[in-house]
């Protein structure tokens, strides 16, 4: 599995995980992201977004991470 950090913030990070070349997760995803809204002061609210084709992953990070997904990198590391 491979990890990236998609943005960084004060308290959390979003996460980008990718399963190795060839191999996938639990429940046939290729792809997890893990990202954090604001809640309050003290704590964000923590999401996990599952994807199982390059094309929703793509559609997402292009929509929510565009400095990351211009890094067009990512498609070395994917099934």
């Amino acid at each position: 599995m491979e990890s990236f950090i998609l943005k960084e913030s004060v308290l959390n990070d979003d996460i980008l995980k990718l399963a190795d070349k060839g191999k996938i997760f639990k429940g046939g995803y290729i792809a997890i992201v893990e990202y954090f809204t604001y809640a309050n002061a003290w704590g964000n609210n923590k999401h996990t977004k599952r994807f199982r084709s390059q094309k929703s992953l793509f559609s997402f990070l292009e929509k929510n991470y565009i400095d990351f997904f211009e890094l067009n990198f990512i498609d070395t590391y994917l099934p």
